[in-house]
C-alpha cells in the first residue's frame, strides 16, 4: 500500500512531463485507412503463445540501478493508468481513453514486480454522427529480475456490439486468424481494425517502457 501511494504521488507529474512525446499534440498519426499497409499485421505468430494472444517484450537493462528503474516504471505506470484520463486524438496509435477500471494492482519495490489493469476505449473510426469504438480490457505486468525488465500483456477483452448486442469477447475469439480472414485468406475488415488497435496498443506500451528504462 505504501508503495502506491507513493507512486500515485507521482502521477501527475509524470503525466504532464509525458504529455508532449505521449500524443497529445498529434505525434505520429495513423495513415488513411484506404491506403494503409496492413502487411505489418497478417502474422499471428508475434503474440500467439499456447493457443492464447500474449505480447512480450524483454528489456535489456545491465548496468542500471534496479531501485531506480523500478521507480521510473512505477511512476509511469501510474500516470498511463489513472483512471478517467485522456490522451491524445483517436486515430494517433498512441492514443488512449482510460476508464473508472484503469488502476495499478500491485506494485511490489521488492520483488520487482508492478501490474497494471488497462481498462480503456479505443475508437476506430470519429465521424460527426457516429462512434465506433471499443472498450478494451487486458494486464500489463512488469518484472525487474536481474538485468532485464519483461513486459506481458495479456488477458485482452472486448466490449462491443458485434452483432445486434453488447458482447464480451476475449482476444482469442476476435483477432486470432480464424477470425481475421476468410478461408481464402482474406482480410475481414469489421475484425481487422481490433487485431489492429491492439498491435499498435501493444507497441506503443512497449515503446514506453523502453524510453522509461533507457
Amino acid at each position: 500500500m505504501r508503495h502506491l501511494i507513493y507512486i500515485m504521488a507521482l502521477a501527475m507529474i509524470t503525466l504532464n512531463a509525458n504529455a508532449q512525446t505521449a500524443g497529445l499534440f498529434g505525434r505520429n498519426r495513423t495513415q488513411n485507412a484506404k491506403n494503409m499497409d496492413y502487411t505489418p499485421y497478417a502474422d499471428q505468430s508475434e503474440f500467439i503463445t499456447d493457443g492464447k494472444v500474449v505480447f512480450t517484450k524483454t528489456f535489456d537493462t545491465t548496468g542500471k540501478d534496479k531501485a531506480q528503474i523500478y521507480r521510473a516504471l512505477a511512476s509511469w505506470a501510474s500516470a498511463r493508468y489513472m483512471p478517467e484520463v485522456e490522451n491524445g486524438k483517436w486515430n494517433d496509435p498512441d492514443y488512449f481513453r482510460n476508464l473508472k477500471f484503469s488502476s495499478i494492482r500491485e506494485a511490489n519495490e521488492a520483488a520487482g514486480h508492478i501490474v497494471c489493469q488497462g481498462s480503456e476505449e479505443q475508437v476506430f473510426s470519429n465521424k460527426l454522427l457516429s462512434k465506433d469504438f471499443t472498450e478494451m480490457e487486458y494486464t500489463l505486468e512488469l518484472n525487474i529480475t536481474g538485468q532485464s525488465v519483461k513486459a506481458t500483456i495479456k488477458n485482452i477483452v472486448y466490449n462491443y456490439t458485434f452483432a445486434s448486442s453488447l458482447e464480451r469477447r476475449p482476444a482469442e475469439e476476435v483477432i486470432t486468424d480464424e477470425y481475421v480472414f476468410t478461408k481464402k485468406g482474406k482480410w475481414i475488415k469489421s475484425m481487422r481494425k481490433f487485431r489492429v488497435k491492439t498491435i499498435d496498443l501493444a507497441h506503443e506500451l512497449f515503446n514506453e517502457i523502453e524510453k522509461t528504462v533507457k
